[in-house]
């Protein structure tokens, strides 16, 4: 029983110390979205997205991407555009990366 607890201990320790010196931890950080663009979207302007998608507090440019935050800005587009009696259409965003470490979000409206 002794024994067991021992080697329990020394594998403990050498993981513990392996995590420390062994490799080193690199926080990644995610790319940050330089621009925001919108194809195809008839009868509304961009402006109009940008004012509602601010509106419910969505800013995309100049911050770190985020795939969750992109599909809830597409909710809201899609939304938006039933309320404008565009029900039906879809939006898809597909993001695009720029060097050296940044994004370009497209929001693609398609019937």
């Amino acid at each position: 029983m002794r024994v067991r607890w021992i080697l329990s201990v020394v594998a403990v320790t050498g993981t513990l110390l392996g995590a420390r010196t062994g490799t080193q931890t690199v926080k990644v950080t995610p790319p940050v979205v330089r621009t925001v663009e919108f194809k195809n979207f008839h009868g509304v302007s961009a402006k109009e997205i940008v004012d509602r998608l601010n509106d419910r507090d969505i800013q995309l440019v100049e911050r770190p991407y985020n795939p969750q935050y992109v599909e809830t800005a597409q909710g809201i587009v899609e939304e938006f555009l039933k309320e404008k009696g565009q029900a039906g259409i879809q939006v898809r965003p597909t993001v695009t990366k720029l060097p050296p470490h940044s994004v370009r979000v497209t929001f693609t409206a398609a019937p």
